[in-house]
Parts: C-alpha cells; sequence; structure tokens
C-alpha cells in the first residue's frame, strides 16, 4: 500500500516571531540616525525641537547586559501575580469544580450559554475603559481557556475573549487616564471633555466585538474537527480534562467557586476601586489559594504540588516577555525612538480635516507598534499632534482622539505587543491563528473609528 505523505506547512511559533522582530528593531537602530526632541521637565516633548544627534550604535553586547535590567524594571511585579495567580488557576482547576460549574452552566442555558460572552465583554470593558486590566491581562487567559473548552470553541476565542473587550473599551474610553485625560491636559483642553462621542463608539465597538465572538464560536461548533484540533487530549491547567459528570455542586465546591470568581474580580477591580497596586492584591490573593486547596480536601503539600504545577505552566510566558524587553533595550538606547516619531508625523502636515485626523490616527497606529505604553506614547506625540491641529483646521479634541483610537488600535495586532504576545504564548496559538480572528473583527472596529472621525470633525468635536 502506497502511502500518500503530505508536508504540512509548519505555523512560525512565537518564539520565531518575536526573535525576527527583535533582530528588524535591531537592524532598524543601525540604518536609522539617532534623534531626540527636547523634553519639558515632565517629560513631554517640545513640538519643532528635534534634531539628529551623533549616531548611536548598540553593539549586541550592549543590549544583552542591559534586557534582565529591562525586564526586571518592567515586569518584575507582574511576574509575581502571575506565579501567584496561575497557581490560583491550578489548585481550582486540580479540584474538577471549574470545569464541572462551567459544564452545569452551559447545559442549563443550553442555546442560552452564548450570553457570556457578552456579560463577559461588557464587562472586562468596563474595566478597561478605566485603565484596568491592560496589563494583567494574561492572568485570565486560562479561564478564557476553560470557557472556550466548554463552549466548544478554539484557543483564538479564548484569547479574544479575555483581552477584546478591555482593549477595545481602553481605545475609545472618555475616562482612560493614560491616553484620554493626559492627552487632553497636554493638549490644554478641559480633562474628561467630549465624553459623548467615546462612550458612544465605546459602546457600539464592545456590541460588534460580542457580536463578533459569538458567530465566532458558532462557527466553531459547527466543525467538530476545530474542537478536537484544539483541545483533544491536550491539557489546560491541571485536572481539566477529567471532566464529571453533571451533577449538582456540593457546599465546598460552591464555596471555592465563590473564592475563585471573588479573587479574578477582586483582582482585576481593586486597582481602581481601592486603589492598591499589583503586589497588594497579590499579597491578599495568596491565602485564598490556601483555602481553596483545602476546600478542595487537600493538605498542605497537595495544595502545593498543584500550584507549582499551574505556575509552571506560566512559565515560558514570562520567559517570553523577558524576551520582548530586547526591543525596549533597543528602541530606548539606540537613539531611533523619536526619529521614528519625527518621520511618521511629517506627512500629516500635507492633509487637512478629517483626512488629517484620520493620518493621526494611522500615524499613532504605526507609532505605537514601537512604543507599547500608552502613557509614554500620549506623552511624545501629544505635544506634537495639539499645534498640528491647529495648523490643519481641526480641534485639538480630535487630536486626542486620534491619538487615543491609534494608541489602542494595534494594541491587539502588533507582534511588538508585550501584552497580545504574553497572551498567545499563555493559549500556545501564534500569529497566524490570532489574526484570522482579530483582523476582520478589527477592520470592522476601524469602520466605526473612522465614521466617527468624520462625524467628529464635521460638528466640530470639543
Amino acid at each position: 500500500m502506497v502511502k500518500e505523505q503530505t508536508k504540512q506547512k509548519k505555523d512560525i511559533s512565537m518564539w520565531t516571531t518575536i526573535v525576527v522582530v527583535i533582530a528588524v528593531v535591531y537592524i532598524l537602530s543601525l540604518i536609522l540616525p539617532s534623534g531626540s526632541y527636547q523634553r519639558t521637565e515632565t517629560g513631554t516633548a517640545i513640538p519643532g525641537s528635534y534634531e539628529v544627534v551623533e549616531k548611536i550604535y548598540l553593539s549586541p553586547l550592549d543590549v544583552v547586559m542591559k534586557v534582565c535590567d529591562q525586564a526586571y524594571n518592567t515586569f518584575g511585579k507582574l511576574f509575581i501575580c502571575l506565579m501567584i495567580m496561575s497557581g490560583l488557576m491550578g489548585v481550582t482547576n486540580s479540584t474538577g469544580v471549574l470545569d464541572k460549574a462551567l459544564a452545569n452552566m452551559i447545559r442549563k442555558f443550553k442555546d442560552k450559554a452564548l450570553l457570556i460572552i457578552p456579560v463577559y465583554v461588557f464587562a472586562t470593558g468596563v474595566l478597561g475603559a478605566m485603565g484596568s486590566m491592560i496589563s494583567t491581562v494574561v492572568l485570565f487567559v486560562p479561564l478564557g481557556l476553560s470557557l472556550a473548552k466548554q463552549l466548544r470553541a478554539d484557543r483564538s476565542f479564548a484569547v479574544g475573549l479575555v483581552i477584546c473587550g478591555s482593549f477595545t473599551a481602553f481605545m475609545s474610553s472618555p475616562i482612560n487616564m493614560l491616553t484620554c485625560i493626559m492627552g487632553q491636559t497636554i493638549a490644554g483642553i478641559p480633562e474628561y471633555s467630549g465624553g459623548g462621542l467615546r462612550t458612544i463608539v465605546t459602546i457600539v465597538n464592545l456590541i460588534i466585538v460580542s457580536a463578533f465572538l459569538i458567530l465566532w464560536v458558532k462557527r466553531c461548533q459547527k466543525d467538530p474537527s476545530i474542537y478536537e484540533k484544539n483541545f483533544g487530549g491536550a491539557e489546560i491547567g491541571d485536572g481539566m480534562d477529567n471532566v464529571q459528570e453533571y451533577s449538582p455542586l456540593t457546599g465546598r465546591e460552591i464555596i471555592i467557586l465563590i473564592l475563585f470568581f471573588g479573587t479574578f474580580i477582586f483582582f482585576a477591580a481593586g486597582g481602581v476601586l481601592l486603589n492598591l497596586s499589583m503586589l497588594p492584591l497579590a499579597s491578599v490573593v495568596l491565602p485564598l489559594v490556601l483555602v481553596i486547596g483545602f476546600l478542595g480536601g487537600y493538605d498542605l503539600d497537595e495544595t502545593m504540588k498543584h500550584w507549582a504545577k499551574g505556575t509552571g505552566g506560566m512559565a515560558s510566558v514570562m520567559l517570553f516577555m523577558i524576551f520582548a524587553c530586547y526591543m525596549n533595550v533597543i528602541l530606548n538606547n539606540s537613539g531611533i525612538l523619536d526619529t521614528l516619531v519625527y518621520y511618521v508625523s511629517m506627512p500629516l502636515s500635507y492633509l487637512s480635516g478629517a483626512l488629517a485626523v484620520v493620518g493621526m490616527f494611522i500615524a499613532n497606529a504605526v507609532i505605537n507598534v514601537f512604543i507599547n505604553s500608552g502613557s509614554g506614547q500620549t506623552a511624545i506625540m501629544m505635544p506634537i499632534m495639539a499645534p498640528l491641529a491647529d495648523v490643519l483646521g481641526v480641534t485639538r479634541q480630535m487630536s486626542v482622539l486620534a491619538l487615543q483610537y491609534g494608541d489602542g488600535f494595534t494594541n491587539l495586532l502588533a507582534p511588538t505587543s508585550v501584552n497580545l504576545m504574553a497572551c498567545l504564548a499563555a493559549a500556545k496559538i501564534g500569529l497566524k491563528d490570532w489574526y484570522k480572528l482579530c483582523v476582520p473583527l478589527y477592520a470592522l472596529l476601524a469602520i466605526v473609528l473612522i465614521i466617527s472621525i468624520f462625524v467628529g470633525t464635521a460638528i466640530g468635536y470639543s
């Protein structure tokens, strides 16, 4: 019997992607001139002050020697939170309670089970609008995988569910401190002004995200091979494949679920409502994991074993985030970051009206590929965008809106986005699979954003 051998094209791994991106950024650092804007005491760039400086060449050794300091300063606190929250997931999953509860819920609601999606999207959207659940969104990927498995969807949906709501609302929020409010302050316009248009855009976009994800799940459910390819024989954390028969939850199981979901809600909203940073939040969660282990019938040794297994699943994610710091080291130390900003903003002077604002939106989307920090991009770009808006005949509010849109738009598209790439690494999917979901979704959102730009320009949005 002759066996036909078919060569399947191997997907590009996340590791290959990040190494290629690092190499491209390093090559740019050798080619582009070094330059800088003069800055005020608060760190904002002074328009028209860009000048070329003596070229800075970074050797590979220079980059290597700085990367661990960069990773520690950028993600040190987040790594501790990842270890604790992934431990929470490992201990809870090992009890089988989460899988049992989700299965029972989906069985009970049947066709209405998909209502979980808009509820989750809008809940995370509220947090994203407040600037919360952005850098910590990777903590929620295991929960997204659990829901994806129960809904018989795929891993791309799991990432989309946990990340799209918060990041979409962040992109157009009227109360986003990092881009909207900071941008308005730099532009010299009233803080929290122009909330009406932003609120409408945010709600419309969250509706689109919810509908798109529902349709995506329905498409997955029609093709059983999608579920088999994504979850057949694979583990999600610890104990996720030991699916129990449907049965009522016991009192202990209900308490475990309350503690589990209460912990996620506390961690997501505590920073905003209680003004707590990541480390105090993680400190509160730490003993709760031990309590869940006790309620699950484990002694201390068994609890720590499941904790360590859950934490081990995040090791590759943390390593990936360390690798991503190579890009920050190169951009921040080679002097090309301000050069990129300067060259991207130059073509805007040839546009006018709504097209100028669309150009600002696109320019900021491109800049966001290199500056992943919303506050950092606002500090650099807003002093340039505000006076440029005056020259181009549009309101400064529109320039803030364009910066806000641009900063948020490529957060879920750029391979330089550490938050995105960490989520994909946690879900074990590549950019190719992610783009199949995200590109058509964000194409729809782009239409809404551009329409709002034309409307805002027409009404003199201020």
